[in-house]
């Protein structure tokens, strides 16, 4: 009896072992969720018109980054884009360099490839509309409601010369000449647009030199970049204004956004367009009349009359109460946007954070002067020579 009894339970333990080992899964997701999310930057309509978020100068791993045009897209979308152009170097170009390296020792029986810049190769041409074509794939694979600019960046010396970026192009392939004003040109010819890229970069100044006189004197520039990655170039804004110029703010990102703004918390570089439609008709109008905002590490530059605009359409502000006695005033202001304001009255900092209500109480100046009106010093936005813009804020009824 006592064996049987020992046998009875052997088999009943191996038998829940057995069952045991059935039920357990081979593979197990460790996140049920199957979609990315995109960060969503909230604007508003400023006098009929989205603000579409752009960035018109990025790199991919045929030219000289470390992302490919596929990626760019995702990436694009997930930081919350509705317009990108991929604007590949036409002159430099170390990722096919980087490439033909790690492919020459493998031509068995045959002559290595010797590298040459792309325009001038004689053996190797790339197909810079193909780059363009990847990224065009991705976005019809992925179903993303995203407009991809076709363009280039132009470089030659950067102290003399300068980087230009060509947008909206038909053919890339046939633009270079050896004289970059002559490349210019066609890029006209082809119904583009010329922005000039970094204009202080590896120089002391973001003065014209004898180039930039002659191609701005053409009349072939339409923009200038006052902020590239995280650096703003004050004194272009004033140029911008008075040579009737779009204002650009552009990424110029090499490696991932990730890297230089997620972990700094703030959101991509990027070119505010106000434009009726998601189209490239619509966007490429919108930029040559200047209805352009850069955005940069948090601030946003641009033409006074549009940042204006800009305020006053995101912020929500109520007169909630007045003392009459002492004419003090109770403001509710409420940001509307995605982008963090910060107004000054005085030497008081009021933070305007995205969707957040803030009282704010008004009464006398120092000199006992009746000052109740929502009047501030906007500090992340810069306007020309250097300034922040004063604004009062119009009340909402």
């Amino acid at each position: 009896m006592k064996r049987f009894l020992t046998f009875t339970l052997a088999l009943a333990t191996v038998g829940s072992v057995a069952v045991a080992q059935k039920s357990i899964p081979h593979a197990v997701r460790t996140l049920t969720e199957a979609t990315n999310r995109r960060t969503e930057v909230v604007l508003p309509q400023i006098k009929g018109f989205n603000c579409y978020k752009c960035d018109f100068h990025i790199h991919t791993s045929y030219s000289d980054a470390r992302v490919n045009p596929a990626g760019r897209v995702i990436e694009a979308w997930m930081d919350g884009l509705d317009v990108i152009a991929i604007t590949d170097h036409y002159e430099g170009r170390s990722g096919e360099r980087n490439f033909f390296k790690v492919i020459n020792p493998y031509f068995e029986g045959q002559e290595p490839i010797k590298y040459q810049s792309a325009n001038k190769a004689k053996t190797v041409k790339a197909d810079f509309n193909a780059i363009h074509q990847e990224a065009v794939n991705q976005l019809e694979k992925s179903g993303y409601p995203m407009l991809l600019i076709k363009g280039c960046e132009m470089a030659r010396n950067a102290e003399t010369h300068g980087h230009f970026n060509a947008l909206f192009l038909q053919d890339i392939n046939g633009l270079y000449d050896e004289d970059l004003a002559v490349a210019l040109r066609k890029v006209k010819d082809q119904g583009g647009i010329v922005v000039h890229n970094h204009p202080a970069w590896r120089r002391k100044t973001s003065d014209k030199t004898e180039f930039h006189q002659q191609v701005y004197g053409e009349g072939l520039i339409d923009g200038v970049e006052v902020a590239n990655g995280v650096t703003f170039y004050p004194h272009i804004v004033r140029r911008c204004i008075d040579e009737k110029l779009a204002m650009f703010g552009n990424t110029d990102e090499h490696f991932m956004t990730a890297h230089r703004y997620g972990q700094a918390g703030i959101h991509r570089t990027m070119t505010i367009v106000l434009a009726k439609e998601l189209t490239e008709k619509a966007i490429k109008d919108a930029i040559l009349k200047r209805r352009t905002i850069a955005y940069s590490g948090g601030y946003l530059i641009g033409d006074e009359p549009w940042l204006v605009e800009l305020l006053n359409a995101s912020v929500d502000c109520r007169l909630t109460k007045v003392d009459k006695k002492t004419n003090e005033h109770i403001y509710m202001l409420t940001n509307h946007s995605s982008i963090p304001l910060r107004l000054r009255r005085g030497k008081t900092i009021f933070p305007l954070e995205p969707f957040k209500p803030l009282v704010v109480s008004i009464g006398k100046d120092k000199q006992g002067v009746e000052a109740a009106q929502p009047l501030f010093h906007v500090e992340n936005m810069w306007v020309a020579d250097y300034k922040h813009p004063k604004v009062v804020l119009e009340i909402d009824k």
